[in-house]
């Protein structure tokens, strides 16, 4: 299982419990997004950090798996 395959997985079983729980999914993402890049922070630069947002920003469609390609 690829690391994106695994992120995907635990994102689907958490976006579950979101619609059970009735709330705001989009609000929900943007805290997850928010505290996933703090994490990572916490694990490189902030350059770093920025670089891996704006490339995902910049690649996003939902199925490709970049790894071997980031900065």
């Amino acid at each position: 299982m690829t690391p994106s395959e695994f992120a995907r997985s635990e994102l689907s079983g958490f976006l579950e419990k979101v619609d059970a729980g009735n709330m705001d999914k989009a609000a929900i993402i943007r805290a997850l997004l928010d505290a996933a890049a703090e994490a990572l922070v916490e694990i490189t630069s902030v350059e770093d950090t920025q670089n891996e947002l704006s490339f995902i920003a910049n690649n996003i469609s939902g199925d490709e798996d970049y790894s071997f390609m980031r900065p």
